[in-house]
């Protein structure tokens, strides 16, 4: 039976034969760090105040998109007419589709400006479009103000995850990762409450949608006192800085702190050699170059075995997911 699922006998993170080649010394380096992070017993009360911080953004996230469902039955005839079939559609979907906009874009600006401004850029969007939706009087002026909470729930739900785990210690990062899952139910679970309460009351949904504004006000204030993503800040020059973020991480044990942030600066360095070898075969300049590296590695999902099973089974169990019809029952 395994035989036949799996003929090729691909590991999901590829051996040498299916994935990019790694060298000794960058294996034991990583085994090396993760044994120095090991010596950590327990997140940092910075790491969690971060992690909490940072995890605003999910219960925004669910905080948006549960609300709705009570807003559709709440409206009545304040936005000039009863609710068409229609309207409802595109009140539900515009959120979506701002999110699948806005979260490819984000990646690429965290990648060139930073994490945590994409997160503040994000918060002011929340910010706006609640505000807009709490003081529309038509059905485009919803569908805007949820078309830009979409942008923000695309932006935040890509880079909260990345700057959670790229500032947490190796043994801690997926329990705290997993809670900006958390805080996304919560969310939901939070505006059903407030849903519940103000559906009833004249006006009572824009103070529903309003009320998204002030999670996001108390996250972009909690945000400017918090620093960078070290990871990013090693790649953009910063290591002096990094490496002030890390002791915050490690509590002052130095030794994990110099551990780590070498080897974040040798894993930096072999990706960027990896990148130029990869397009030494490549012609052109400026922007067509960078179009082909990034089409390059794209095509590496598919060609190197243990990226490919990685990717069927991010996307299987995603699939699912919303095949259950969860999200159906959401609305």
């Amino acid at each position: 039976m395994v035989d036949r699922l799996d003929e090729a006998h691909a590991p999901l993170i590829g051996d040498n034969e299916h994935a990019a080649p790694v060298s000794d010394c960058a294996r034991a380096r990583a085994q090396d760090r993760i044994s120095k992070e090991g010596d950590v017993q327990s997140p940092s009360a910075f790491i969690w105040a971060l992690t909490l911080a940072a995890g605003i953004s999910g219960l925004l996230f669910g905080y948006d998109t549960g609300v709705v469902s009570s807003l559709l039955v709440s409206v009545g005839k304040d936005l000039g007419h009863p609710l068409t079939t229609l309207d409802k559609s595109w009140i539900t979907t515009c959120t979506s589709l701002g999110a699948l906009i806005a979260s490819p874009i984000a990646g690429l600006l965290a990648d060139r400006i930073g994490r945590k401004p994409i997160i503040l850029v994000a918060d002011v969007l929340f910010i706006t479009g609640a505000l807009c939706q709490a003081v529309i009087t038509s059905v485009s002026g919803c569908i805007v103000g949820r078309s830009i909470v979409g942008f923000a729930v695309g932006a935040s739900s890509l880079v909260v995850p990345l700057y959670i785990s790229e500032l947490s210690p190796a043994a801690f990062r997926g329990k705290l990762v997993t809670l900006s899952i958390l805080f996304i139910t919560t969310g939901q679970v939070v505006a059903y409450v407030i849903g519940f309460a103000l559906s009833t009351r004249r006006n009572g949904w824009r103070w529903m949608v309003g009320l998204g504004a002030a999670p996001a006000v108390l996250q972009f204030g909690l945000m400017l006192m918090l620093p960078e993503s070290p990871r990013w800040l090693v790649k953009d020059g910063r290591s002096r800085q990094a490496r002030t973020v890390f002791r915050k991480v490690y509590a002052g044990k130095d030794h994990a702190v110099e551990e780590v942030l070498h080897a974040i600066k040798t894993e930096i360095a072999e990706e960027e050699a990896t990148s130029k070898d990869g397009s030494t075969s490549v012609s052109g300049t400026g922007l067509h170059l960078k179009f082909t590296r990034a089409q390059n590695r794209f095509a590496e999902l598919f060609r190197i075995g243990g990226n490919r099973r990685a990717l069927t089974i991010a996307c299987l169990l995603q699939g699912l997911q919303q095949l259950c019809g969860f999200v159906w029952r959401s609305y």
